[in-house]
């Protein structure tokens, strides 16, 4: 069986401006904050039932908070996901030839977090795992763009139980 994973919002890329210019020892300017994005889920661990669609065995449903906490405004370019069976809240690896089946939905009201602000973005997974068992362990990668044009790729790990 071969790892397959299809996401269902595709966040649209955004225009990238250059920045140039050079500094010298004798500029004083302070440099930029770091955007800081927090994640939190929400439920964690949570809950695996059966699957509603009938190519999976498993689904699982969660929310994760983004809450910028540097005051600069973020952009989310991209959203990735990996699932992997898990035991005991580690992933474990399946025997060779096998793999894990998983497609996830992602439903966030925008792809842009203004500075200070907090956003709920909702994620369901459907799966089927090599061996016997629900345990999963859930990576979720943002790719964020601030408004000043620096990448801060930013994960969360969720234990689906």
């Amino acid at each position: 069986m071969l790892r397959r994973a299809t996401a269902v919002l595709t966040v649209a890329a955004l225009p990238l401006g250059a920045c140039g210019g050079s500094t010298s020892p004798t500029d004083s300017a302070t440099p930029a904050p770091t955007p800081v994005v927090a994640i939190v889920p929400d439920p964690s661990p949570a809950a695996a039932g059966p699957s509603s669609d009938p190519g999976y065995q498993w689904s699982t449903s969660f929310t994760l908070t983004l809450t910028e906490t540097a005051g600069v405004a973020v952009s989310i370019r991209s959203v990735s996901a990996n699932l992997q069976q898990a035991s005991g809240g580690g992933a474990v690896t399946p025997p060779a030839g096998l793999a894990e089946a998983f497609r996830f939905q992602v439903r966030a009201p925008a792809n842009r977090l203004e500075a200070n602000g907090r956003m709920a973005v909702d994620m369901s997974f459907f799966y089927t795992l090599p061996q016997p068992g629900q345990e999963a362990l859930v990576t979720v990668t943002f790719t964020l763009i601030d408004d000043l044009g620096n990448l801060h790729p930013q994960a969360v790990q969720v234990r689906v139980v």
